[in-house]
């Protein structure tokens, strides 16, 4: 897979999350803040050369999220990736975010997930996939928990979502 397939992966994903504000009719100052806060803590993505493997923790419950209480609580646990005095712009901006109000581009794919621990949710990622030069990239993205094992099982939890041979990931 090549660099500019990656980047250009990785600026179709940045353009997707950028949407949920800039298509907005009505942007609030603090969704417009909090997409500043998310774009400056990105990375750009490589490839993961071995997958983990890892088997999932059962004490976890994951969720897709397809609907608005989901989505609440994937914001509002991503956000907490934030220093205090960012969450809660980042929190309105993502909690704009929809798989629904928005028509994903053709060759697009995304998906956001919750992990729950005890009812409560712990973790989240997002799985993103396009077509780069009729090959598929799949990046995961927004991997987030409460502590490392919760981030460590969302990982394992994402990469066995995927059939991808190859991986992209921040």
């Amino acid at each position: 897979m090549s660099d500019a397939a990656i980047l250009s992966h990785f600026h179709k994903k940045q353009f997707w999350m950028a949407s949920h504000v800039k298509n907005a009719q009505f942007p609030t100052p603090e969704s417009i803040q909090g997409l500043n806060f998310y774009k400056a803590s990105e990375k750009n993505p490589s490839i993961i050369e071995h997958r983990a493997n890892a088997p999932v923790n059962d004490s976890y419950t994951f969720y897709a999220v397809d609907c608005h209480p989901l989505m609440v609580r994937y914001a509002r646990t991503l956000a907490q990736k934030w220093p205090e005095s960012e969450s809660a712009s980042l929190l309105e901006f993502l909690s704009q975010l929809s798989l629904t109000d928005i028509p994903t581009p053709d060759g697009i794919n995304v998906s956001l997930h919750v992990a729950m621990q005890s009812g409560k949710p712990v973790a989240t990622g997002m799985i993103f996939s396009s077509l780069e030069d009729g090959q598929s990239v799949v990046g995961l993205y927004d991997i987030f928990g409460m502590n490392d094992e919760a981030t460590a099982t969302m990982r394992a939890y994402l990469e066995g979502q995927t059939d991808s041979e190859v991986l992209v990931s921040e």
